[in-house]
């Protein structure tokens, strides 16, 4: 697994390096606003697949995502006037919407919902942008384990598996908050399906 430490000299080493290994179907751990995330391609079926099988995760649970914005949030799933309205207030930051999704039929996700936000954390907020896909977002972990904060978490957690991801961007320790506040909307109704850091 190949590591970039980043900082203000390496930024745009780092993202170049993102772009190239999520563009080529590699898997990337990223620091986010909370956690370290495990990152690919979303539209890149085998790149979901080495996700799940690096976490050892069911294939039933799906993958969340991160866009850069509210607009290409709304050419994916269908806001209604209450997740619109949890969206303007929350984002970017650490809250994910589930969401109906538009294509669920022509993409094999494996779910008719979709689960995204915008981020707030510098990088990933630049990463984004740059890429210009969805880009999945899930914790840095395998399953059922603790999330990962610092370097020494991520090659503690991946030291012994098989299949590793492709690209580390090591940003240090990451202060220790909650995970993302987990919403689902349907029409008016509201879930929230985990409590995080966004109190709704």
């Amino acid at each position: 697994m190949k590591e970039i430490k980043l900082d203000k000299n390496t930024r745009i080493e780092a993202l170049q390096a993102v772009v190239e290994v999520l563009n080529k179907g590699g898997v990337v751990i990223y620091p986010t606003e909370t956690a370290y995330g495990l990152g690919c391609d979303f539209y890149n079926p085998k790149a979901r697949n080495k996700i799940y099988a690096i976490k050892k995760r069911d294939k039933k649970n799906i993958l969340p995502v991160i866009v850069p914005d509210l607009i290409t949030a709304t050419s994916l799933v269908d806001f209604s006037s209450m997740a619109r309205r949890l969206a303007m207030e929350h984002w970017p930051g650490p809250l994910t919407l589930v969401l109906p999704y538009k294509y669920y039929k022509i993409n094999d996700h494996g779910d008719d919902y979709l689960a995204l936000r915008v981020s707030d954390h510098p990088f990933v907020s630049l990463l984004s942008a740059n890429f210009a896909k969805p880009i999945v977002s899930t914790s840095a972990n395998i399953s059922n384990q603790p999330n990962c904060y610092s370097p020494e978490d991520i090659k503690k957690q991946f030291m012994n598996s098989k299949i590793k991801p492709d690209l580390f961007i090591n940003a240090g320790k990451l202060p220790k908050v909650k995970p993302t506040t987990i919403v689902k909307v349907v029409g008016d109704k509201m879930e929230i399906l985990r409590q995080g850091e966004t109190k709704i």
